[in-house]
């Protein structure tokens, strides 16, 4: 019974639209053998539906075109409409990052996972606004929180995106802390992220003492 209803939906639906709808998921031009297998179409009947399509997306008419090309069949943008499309790309595309959100970033990419205040010890800096500029970038997310610290404060990790533009699989991929930093540089950071916990278990035997 799902065979037939699946044979009579694909009946329903025009030769055309089945064929535009695997070129608008497909990031590659698709050969025809290919397009002849998804449809279940036999090729003239594929051909005729690929000029209709032709037509439809007339370059006069329409800001997408089919086009024929590295040996299959591809919907794409106009040609006629790319000063208006790269606008719109120089437009859409983020500012490029700043070298204080590269240094945020780095903190945390050796470091981390690491909360608010520790990025700003890292760093000597307060870093609140790149932190949260960063977030908003999908670069750095949330990751659990700091059990050991008053209030528990969230834990701040780089992401899938943050990897995947770094052309990385994991932090395994880059180059180790040690070979890219002075030993001492790093010494000094440890050193001011550090007293964060002697600061903090400061403030708990205060607490303790307090309420004995």
């Amino acid at each position: 019974m799902n065979g037939e209803r699946q044979e009579t939906t694909r009946a329903a639906v025009s030769p055309a639209a089945r064929i535009e709808a695997i070129l608008l998921v497909s990031p590659q031009p698709v050969p025809l053998p290919a397009l002849l297998s998804a449809t279940a179409l036999p090729e003239p009947e594929a051909r005729e539906a690929i000029e209709e399509l032709k037509s439809r997306y007339s370059p006069a008419a329409s800001g997408i075109v089919l086009r024929e090309v590295a040996g299959g069949f591809q919907l794409a943008t106009n040609p006629l409409c790319s000063a208006a499309v790269e606008r719109f790309r120089e437009e859409a595309r983020p500012a490029p990052l700043s070298g204080a959100a590269h240094e945020v970033l780095s903190c945390v990419l050796y470091l981390g996972p690491l909360t608010r205040a520790a990025i700003n010890a890292a760093r000597g800096v307060n870093s609140d606004a790149v932190v949260r500029n960063l977030i908003d970038r999908n670069l750095l997310i949330e990751a659990g929180h700091d059990q050991n610290r008053p209030g528990t404060p969230a834990l701040l990790d780089v992401t899938e995106d943050f990897l995947l533009a770094a052309g990385a699989r994991n932090r395994d991929d880059f180059p180790a802390l040690d070979d890219i930093v002075d030993p001492e540089e790093i010494s000094r950071v440890r050193e001011r992220v550090g007293r964060l916990d002697g600061e903090t278990d400061r403030l708990e035997s205060t607490q303790k003492g307090g309420k004995e």
